[in-house]
């Protein structure tokens, strides 16, 4: 599959080139923001180029001078500027004086609000989008789905939704093994992917952690962790657990991933309930699949992994429904493993292996429901049954919500 794809924020970044003069694109090592920002911008530079970093840290005035010649062409694109601290005041100055839209393109690997100079100087001057790992949807050129919406925003859950044509178990387990970055799972050859992860992996390890977290930590030692928490999504966050499994001591283990996170590595998601520990998902989950290799062959643990990576799109490139993600847990048991919060009601989704849920399912759905008010909940699985249960709850087909 050629990877090239028009990316769904690129309109949302077009648009915000109109009105303000940086744009900032993040993401995951690899997730696209290179390929995008070339489609739309002029002049490229990018600071993984020694003489550009260089450039960045000694003169940055002279690097933003470039924008001059780029003005015509579009916006002058710096890439993975977050290595050059320096480079963001001169950046403050110059939009200061030079006030015209659409100037600079940027694009970080690493949060920049994750760095306090970075921060303290962009605050209030650039629009930030964040660009996610391709859904099945992206990666097959089809439009962005939009039944999360629906089910949300219906008057009752009896309308139609129609199964997306590039749906199948093969485009499934493919997603889950291959994930969503663009340069790795377009690869065909299985042990080229698996050294593009290995290579991916000590890069973020070896060079973006370190900017973030000052640590003696050795890299086999990191690279352990970064398997426990691939084989721990979906689960609670036990710092002391994953302590003694990493031989990491907490305090060093909560910033690592604090700066985890940062980076868009993983994502830590609230829980709600009488259960309130937060639990992680990977960004990308190919990466996860290639870190735990083995672990947990539970189906249910999959079918949620390939939810999270498969509809967040469906909200974070519509920024006006303005969703949020938690997890529902309580002491009972009751447990809804993804929940989409808007300003009209929660929707929770609950995987299932078989084609009916069971009595745990509907005792936690019914939970989930008599907490939120309005609130609906939708059973998932990999079968063909689509049925209504009652005012509040619905049996769906993945097919028809990806």
């Amino acid at each position: 599959m050629v990877h090239l794809r028009e990316r769904y924020l690129a309109l949302l970044v077009k648009k915000s080139l109109k009105f303000s003069p940086i744009v900032s694109i993040f993401g995951h090592r690899q997730v696209g923001k290179t390929t995008l920002c070339e489609q739309i911008g002029g002049q490229y530079l990018t600071l993984d180029r020694p003489e550009i970093l260089q450039l960045s840290l000694d003169s940055p005035d002279t690097l933003l001078n470039s924008i001059n010649t780029s003005a015509k062409r579009g916006p002058l694109v710096i890439d993975e500027c977050q290595m050059a601290p320096p480079l963001f005041p001169a950046m403050k100055e110059w939009v200061r004086i030079h006030k015209k839209p659409g100037q600079l393109l940027l694009t970080g690997s690493v949060r920049f609000s994750s760095r306090k100079a970075i921060r303290e100087s962009l605050t209030g001057r650039t629009i930030n989008w964040e660009l996610l790992p391709m859904a099945l949807s992206e990666a097959h050129s089809a439009p962005l789905p939009d039944s999360i919406r629906k089910l949300i925003e219906a008057r009752s859950l009896e309308f139609e939704l129609s199964p997306a044509p590039y749906f199948s178990i093969a485009t499934y387990e493919s997603a889950l093994g291959r994930g969503g970055l663009p340069g790795i799972f377009a690869v065909r050859d299985a042990s080229v992917r698996k050294q593009r992860f290995e290579t991916q992996i000590e890069t973020l390890l070896e060079r973006d952690l370190r900017l973030l977290v000052q640590t003696s930590i050795d890299y086999r030692t990191l690279r352990n962790l970064l398997s426990i928490l691939a084989a721990r999504q979906t689960l609670p966050i036990d710092l002391s657990e994953i302590s003694r499994a990493a031989r990491i001591s907490i305090p060093a283990l909560r910033k690592i991933i604090s700066a985890l996170e940062s980076m868009f590595i993983i994502r830590v998601i609230e829980t709600e309930g009488s259960r309130r520990k937060p639990v992680l998902f990977f960004e990308d989950q190919g990466e996860a699949s290639h870190l735990a290799a083995g672990d947990r062959p539970d189906h249910l643990f999959h079918l949620t992994r390939f939810l999270f990576s498969n509809i967040r799109q469906q909200w974070v490139y519509r920024p006006e429904l303005a969703h949020s993600l938690f997890q529902y847990r309580n002491r009972g048991g009751a447990f809804v493993p993804l929940a989409i919060r808007s300003s009209q009601r929660c929707l929770g989704l609950i995987p299932i292996l078989n084609e009916t849920p069971g009595r745990h399912d509907i005792a936690s759905a019914q939970s989930f429901i008599s907490s939120y008010p309005g609130a609906r909940c939708i059973f998932t699985h990999l079968g063909k049954l689509d049925r209504i249960v009652g005012d509040s709850m619905r049996i769906l087909p993945l097919s028809l919500l990806v």
